[in-house]
């Protein structure tokens, strides 16, 4: 008998073991708080698990009585709002409690952090800008702020542009645009202040645009170009319709891509430019945003906008730098061919493209009409001329402006020695 009672002792042993073993779910909960520091009117907690979760409640500086719950219904990943709204400024403790699916022997984990809350938005003042510009074209302002900022943009359309700042981080200068494909009616800049909690400030910029109508240009493209382009771009051999888009698709938004990714890995300076900027001597062949369609055996294939302008002079002219500045980049690259970007400082650029011969590398410090190379056909050039460009933080603007002394003395510098005047 007694040995019968150990049996079945140790079967019930054995039996509730391998129950526990199959019910039992050893894996804790994961919960993810914000690792930054500062929060404003809420923060997302999230917990997950393998098996699904079940209670998840917060609590605020170690009231565990004042907790607020929710049920998971066994979702394997859940994000909580911890609602900060009602409670004052300053440091607080947020604290969350997580338990698993298992009805029976449920997990829990918690996790605790400080954070300093801030709910009220950063504060700004507009203190000077551009009154007039033109689509397409550039303007500048100048905001001051009591506290250091260092999240601060001028905003247009989906288009960002960083504003640069003294050593205090209370006065801030940017360039911005009016980007070409910005509707007039949508044309509606402002600056916008996020401060470390995320708490936004938004100013209006009160510049005013003018309208403008760019050029349209019909492009007849022979297969001979395409054969030979395709030679130099793709190093294959093709003259037809499909080869074509390739190269005035896919390789010109690579290329873009790759100078868009030099000017970002770009050191941020201050404008150094001194006067107007040097146009290379020729005469004007394309315009900036020119709408081009590309004809192939009279079938319209293809269109594209020029951001630009074409300079056409004597075959592998000197080219001169437009302006003092930094290089950024000097290679060939796709459509642009051998190419050189320089950076002006306060996130202004220029390019120059279709080049026979690259005379600087990236890093030189360049002068104004310094020869930093050599007109060309190279890239998608039907022809030896320049290609030269300017951008605002990325965006192509129109050129022929920074040739005009008066235009950036009034639009960009008196702007920019305001901003350097109390320094």
């Amino acid at each position: 008998m007694k040995k019968m009672l150990l049996l079945f002792l140790f079967i019930v042993f054995v039996a509730g073991g391998a129950f526990i073993s199959i019910t039992r779910d050893w894996q804790m909960p994961e919960i993810k708080l914000p690792e930054t520091k500062y929060v404003n009117h809420e923060l997302i907690a999230t917990t997950s698990d393998n098996r699904g979760l079940g209670e998840i409640c917060y609590y605020l500086n170690g009231k565990s009585e004042d907790q607020s719950c929710v049920y998971a219904g066994g979702s394997p990943v859940y994000e909580m709002k911890v609602d900060l709204s009602s409670i004052a400024d300053g440091e607080h403790e947020v604290c969350i409690t997580a338990a698993d699916e298992n009805q029976i022997f449920p997990n829990r984990a918690s996790l605790c952090r400080s954070y300093t809350l801030d709910k009220v938005p950063p504060k700004g003042v507009l203190e000077a800008a551009t009154r007039y510009m033109q689509r397409g074209g550039a303007a500048a302002v100048f905001v001051s702020t009591p506290e250091p900022e260092t999240d601060i943009h001028v905003i247009v359309g989906e288009y960002q542009f960083p504003f640069m700042s003294n050593p205090d981080g209370t006065r801030h200068f940017a360039v911005f645009a009016h980007p070409h494909d910005i509707e007039m009616a949508n044309f509606k800049p402002v600056v916008q202040i996020k401060d470390l909690a995320g708490n936004t400030r938004r100013l209006l910029v009160g510049t005013i645009s003018k309208d403008r109508t760019f050029k349209t240009d019909n492009l007849n493209v022979p297969h001979s170009f395409i054969e030979g382009k395709a030679l130099e771009m793709l190093n294959k051999e093709g003259s037809d319709k499909e080869t074509f888009l390739e190269m005035n698709r896919d390789v010109r938004a690579a290329s873009r891509a790759k100078l868009q990714a030099a000017t970002s890995a770009a050191e941020e300076i201050a404008p150094m430019w001194h006067g107007a900027f040097y146009r290379n001597a020729g005469a004007p062949k394309a315009q900036f945003a020119d709408h081009r369609t590309y004809l192939l055996d009279n079938e319209k294939i293809d269109k594209q906008i020029h951001f630009g302008l074409d300079i056409a002079g004597l075959a592998t002219m000197p080219i001169r730098a437009a302006n003092d500045g930094v290089v950024t980049f000097a290679d060939y690259v796709g459509i642009y061919g051998n190419c050189i970007l320089i950076n002006h400082g306060g996130h202004v650029s220029t390019l120059y493209a279709h080049l026979s011969q690259i005379d600087v590398t990236p890093g030189t410090n360049v002068s104004r009409e310094q020869v930093i190379g050599r007109s060309g056909n190279t890239g998608m050039a039907g022809g030896d001329h320049l290609h030269y460009a300017t951008y605002v933080a990325d965006v192509p603007v129109e050129p022929t402006e920074w040739f005009d002394s008066s235009w950036l003395k009034t639009r960009i510098d008196d702007i920019y020695k305001d901003f350097k005047a109390t320094e």
